[in-house]
């Protein structure tokens, strides 16, 4: 739809300018060589506004106020002012200000060009202007931007909805895969192997501590690693994911996962004896 309103309103801009280059031509030098620069200024400027819409969206409003006036003035003819009333009109249920100020400088330029002989038309033009203003095409625009801005407003509803289900459904899978593992899977060697395979670590390893600084996570970002402490029937130890990127360990979903998987380590690892050194890798894939 904003496609052919951009397209009509070219539409308009182009004939308009078409009747200033042919009223260029009957001008004296100067004043044809000033109505060429502004026509194709106002023409340059219409394009730009159809081929990109969103970048020049704040100027494209006031290409019209800013140019046709001049154009009128530089042509000095009182039908030409006319031209004004056409954008007043496009513009009257979508932005009232524009449109009120190119009516009232039409009306200007209008009284100014003819003299008082076209007084006779002003109400004439007053009804033009007016019946743009149908309470119909009011009451059915409003109608559409209600239901435009319920549709934006449902939209990024439904694309909140659609991130949580996602995210959901993501834990669920990482949930459900390191379950399956923890069951299906002999050994932990083999058990941190899959987990390493599954979300692309570049190493995991186990450390036994005699008691771990902090009972939370940990995040090194120096090594790129995450530090989970877990208790097992018999000491301590910190299970270390190793990762290829610090993005990686700020991703949420992955540390709560990976961190719920070396909980997990529980069903295969019972404790590690008195003699083995304290903070030296007992086990690492």
């Amino acid at each position: 739809m904003l496609r052919d309103l951009n397209l009509i309103l070219l539409t308009v801009r182009l004939l308009i300018a078409s009747v200033f280059f042919g009223i260029a031509f009957k001008k004296p030098v100067e004043q044809r060589a000033l109505l060429v620069v502004l026509t194709t200024f106002y023409i340059s400027l219409s394009l730009v506004s159809y081929l990109y819409p969103t970048k020049i969206r704040n100027v494209k409003r006031f290409i019209d106020l800013l140019i046709l006036p001049f154009l009128v003035f530089s042509a000095g003819d009182s039908k030409v002012a006319l031209s004004l009333f056409i954008p007043s009109i496009f513009y009257a249920n979508r932005d009232t200000a524009i449109s009120l100020v190119l009516f009232w400088v039409g009306v200007f330029l209008f009284f100014y060009t003819g003299g008082m002989q076209v007084v006779i038309y002003l109400p004439l033009l007053l009804a033009f202007f007016l019946a743009s203003l149908s309470p119909d095409l009011i009451d059915s625009i409003r109608k559409e931007r209600h239901y435009l801005k319920k549709l934006r407003t449902s939209y990024r509803e439904l694309s909140k909805d659609l991130s949580r289900f996602e995210k959901e459904s993501r834990e669920k899978e990482y949930l459900s895969f390191i379950l399956e593992r923890a069951i299906e899977d002999k050994s932990p060697e083999d058990y941190l192997l899959h987990i390493k395979e599954k979300f692309s670590l570049r190493r995991i390893a186990i450390i036994p501590k005699g008691e771990p600084a902090s009972k939370e996570a940990i995040i090194d970002k120096e090594n790129k690693a995450f530090y989970v402490p877990v208790f097992f029937e018999k000491g301590c130890a910190y299970v270390v994911f190793y990762f290829n990127t610090l993005f990686e360990l700020y991703d949420k979903e992955l540390t709560s996962t990976l961190e719920k998987s070396a909980k997990l380590l529980n069903l295969y690892i019972v404790g590690f004896d008195d003699n083995v050194k304290k903070d030296s890798v007992r086990l690492a894939v």
